[in-house]
């Protein structure tokens, strides 16, 4: 499946996000029971004359967006989950417009004290705000099949002008899919000849190779890693793959990151093959479960990688990339290259890169 495949099925999983020609369905509200505006597109008739909203000053937007940003934040903070993310702009959305938005701001929700919108915007006085943001999703986020779709979306917002200030009172992710700016193209990657999601991969899969202190030989990772190696990688590629749970797993099913990280392999990406199945390494397969583990010498690594942006160097031959990675330790100077092969977009949901063997050089 392509990237642009793939973004359309995650669209289709979205509440509010099914399409009669070209006119977005009924969004879902913020505190409406799930699923029930995606049913069908709603023909919206609204009150003549409309009320009149309340136009906030400068000031008074500016204070919106902060709160707007603070709420976006939330989530777009997460780590691992997000190469861009961003409020672009927020603007209030004329009277003359809001019939077209689709949205049932007639009926009356328990969310705003059994009133409507409409009313809300009358009393205490208020208006409806069009929210823009964009968002990328990492390759390692695409391949946890994330909810929504990333790009460009559209949100409605209720803002009301209280004694208090303004509030948001309620919202709907109004239209969703529309392709973000395309990023300028590292020199790196463009001389690698790599895709964007090959180029991100291979930098986090080699930078975790280094923090778990992967530095022998493997002519098959997936045969040859230890427990310990395995616990250690598990912990440091947890940086781009959601982090830790509480309890000290990997937010993402450790069979997905293997797979990933390790095979060429692209399918049954949603299986955690606990006890068995062709993409775990062999010491995961026994009777003991192995949590991620921090390297005892992960930070001493990271702090010679962080001090010299050419520890690792890349270099493509073929269908192949080599990282070399040159690493000054108290216990001596580390010299490791990685071989990666590459798995294109054409047979998956993105393309990334996976580690086919190590060499101590």
């Amino acid at each position: 499946m392509t990237r642009s495949a793939f973004r359309l099925a995650a669209l289709a999983l979205c509440a509010g996000l099914i399409f009669t020609g070209c006119a977005p369905a009924a969004p879902a509200s913020s505190g409406a029971p799930a699923g029930s505006a995606a049913e069908s597109t709603l023909t919206v008739t609204l009150p003549d004359p409309l009320p009149e909203p309340i136009q906030p000053t400068e000031e008074d937007l500016a204070a919106i967006t902060d709160v707007l940003e603070t709420r976006f934040r939330v989530d777009w903070d997460r780590p691992g989950r997000y190469l861009t993310a961003r409020l672009d702009s927020v603007q209030v959305i004329p009277p003359k417009e809001w019939a077209g938005l689709q949205i049932p701001l007639t009926d009356n929700t328990p969310w705003l004290d059994g009133r409507s919108c409409l009313d809300c915007i009358t009393d205490p006085g208020g208006c409806l705000l069009m929210v823009r943001t964009t968002t990328e999703y990492t390759p390692e986020a695409i391949l946890c099949a994330p909810q929504y779709s990333d790009g460009v979306a559209d949100h409605v917002y209720l803002a009301l002008k209280e004694e208090t200030g303004w509030t948001i009172a309620d919202g709907w992710r109004y239209y969703m899919g529309g392709e973000p700016p395309t990023p300028s193209t590292d020199p790196m990657q463009q001389e690698l000849e790599l895709t964007m999601q090959q180029w991100i991969t291979l930098q986090h899969q080699t930078r975790a190779l280094a923090l778990s202190g992967i530095f022998r030989d493997l002519d098959d990772p997936l045969q040859e890693l230890t427990p310990a190696e395995c616990a250690w990688y598990l912990y440091a590629r947890s940086e781009s793959w959601f982090g830790l749970t509480d309890e000290g797993r990997t937010q993402t099913p450790s069979s997905i990151i293997f797979q990933a990280d390790f095979t060429a392999e692209n399918g049954v990406w949603a299986a955690d093959w606990r006890g068995g199945g062709p993409c775990m390494p062999k010491a995961l397969k026994g009777p003991e479960e192995v949590l991620p583990a921090q390297n005892p010498d992960q930070e001493t690594i990271r702090a010679a990688l962080d001090a010299d942006p050419n520890a690792i160097v890349y270099e493509r031959t073929g269908d192949t990339v080599t990282a070399t990675l040159t690493l000054p330790l108290e216990s001596g100077t580390i010299a490791m290259e990685y071989t990666f092969g590459l798995v294109p977009d054409s047979t998956g949901p993105v393309s990334r890169t996976w580690l086919q063997s190590a060499r101590r050089v």
